[in-house]
């Protein structure tokens, strides 16, 4: 086997002649006991993608980063690896659900809805959102969660439900049904697609950043990057000697074609909005998606890991730390772009001032006598709309039949130039 070692950027790549990939048997519950068994199987049958490695690394069953949640205990918050907005402020959630009751209400749509959030993390960003819906009186609508982890359908139905009992129905499509402390029906799928059909407001936030990316750079012709060993056997990153199946079907023709030299696509994410569209198109609905992002202009690689707050290596140890990567929102919206109407991205800072946060955070200041309480509100004002007001991104998906709507309105809250 041909080998030659390329170093860009500071990062140790590989080029080799063979890669292949199988499917993930179950692995042994020990804390390096997924790196071994990746590095096994890349001895055994070869490189393997980017995005099968995120994939292991953050789900596999037992030995993956969510997988393990209940065991590490800590996995958000400032315990844990990394901190999400909901954590950090209730006015993240309280506005997105203003925001979802307002825009409910411009649609003219007066029957039962469901409000769906994929991976809902502990839970706190919909306790938030339905402390809105609960002011508003809000009595027609349902919880939907999309979650693969037990341990975070666990830790989301504490946060939401107290104490209330479960049912459990092993023919039902859910895979577990509550009511919220404050009285919505809740329930909980593995697959948006086991949810009914029916008029759905859409919300996730941290969600597609941590789906697998494909990563891809361009020398003569476009090559995949893959996940190797070197002779020490420790994970490396490789540039594959030329075009594959991966680089021939997910790249985009005018990608292939332009100047970029890199290119990341999270083909899972595609898929997600997809699923959003066909349901808006088919029962009506909307949505409103915030992540790390970009419009499509990043012309670096972007995936990273966490552990304890502190960015790390992303092939030390797979397992124990969080990945994520930057949402491509400029590949998202030319997915749907024909079917739907499709507002941002716009920055996290400016959709939320927008809002209304300064006289949110007023309010919550003027009603706390504590010291401590009214540092973290600033804190947590701060948080958004700082640094991570220009890096989060924030897009939203209507139906086309809202398009004189909206440009009466001059699109959704939020959204305006």
């Amino acid at each position: 086997m041909i080998r030659r070692s390329i170093f860009e950027n500071g990062k140790r790549w590989l080029s080799t002649r063979r890669f292949y990939s199988t499917a993930t048997p179950s692995i042994e519950k020990h804390p390096d006991a997924l790196k071994r068994f990746i590095v096994d199987k890349i001895k055994s049958t070869g490189p393997i993608t980017v995005a099968e490695y995120m994939k292991l690394a953050v789900s596999s069953p037992s030995v993956g980063y969510y997988s393990r949640f209940s065991e590490r205990k800590q996995v958000f918050g400032e315990k844990g690896d990394f901190i999400t907005a909901p954590e950090l402020t209730q006015m993240f959630g309280e506005l997105i659900g203003i925001w979802c009751y307002h825009e409910l209400a411009n649609t003219g749509y007066t029957g039962d809805w469901f409000l769906v959030e994929n991976g809902p993390g502990t839970g706190q960003l919909m306790f938030d959102v339905l402390s809105s819906l609960h002011k508003f009186q809000e009595k027609k609508v349902s919880i939907h969660l999309v979650e693969t982890a037990n341990a975070l359908i666990d830790a989301q139905e504490k946060t939401l439900c107290g104490s209330n009992s479960p049912n459990l129905d092993s023919n039902a499509a859910y895979i577990r049904k509550n009511q919220t402390t404050n009285g919505f029906p809740i329930f909980w799928y593995n697959n948006i697609d086991d949810i009914p059909g029916n008029f759905s407001v859409f919300i996730s936030n941290e969600f597609l950043d941590a789906l697998p990316i494909h990563q891809f750079q361009k020398c003569s012709k476009w090559h995949e990057i893959y996940v190797n060993l070197n002779h020490a056997n420790e994970l490396i990153f490789m540039i594959s000697p030329g075009e594959n199946l991966h680089t021939r079907g997910l790249l985009p023709e005018n990608v292939r074609q332009s100047e970029k030299q890199i290119w990341e696509i999270a083909p899972e994410a595609g898929i997600y909005v997809n699923q959003i569209v066909e349901r808006m198109v088919s029962f009506g609905g909307f949505a409103l998606i915030i992540d790390y992002g970009h419009d499509g202009t990043r012309d670096t690689f972007s995936l990273r890991a966490y552990s304890q707050h502190q960015e790390t290596d992303p092939l030390l140890n797979p397992g124990q730390v969080d990945m994520t990567a930057d949402v491509n929102f400029g590949y998202l919206r030319s997915l749907v772009d024909d079917r739907s109407l499709v507002f941002g991205p716009q920055t996290q800072r400016e959709f939320f001032g927008q809002l209304g946060i300064q006289h949110r955070l007023m309010q919550l200041l003027k009603s706390c006598n504590e010291r401590e309480k009214q540092e973290d509100l600033i804190k947590g004002y701060n948080y958004l709309l700082g640094e991570m007001g220009e890096r989060f991104k924030v897009l939203s998906l209507f139906p086309k039949t809202l398009q004189s709507i909206m440009e009466k309105r001059k699109g959704p809250a939020g959204f305006a130039k």
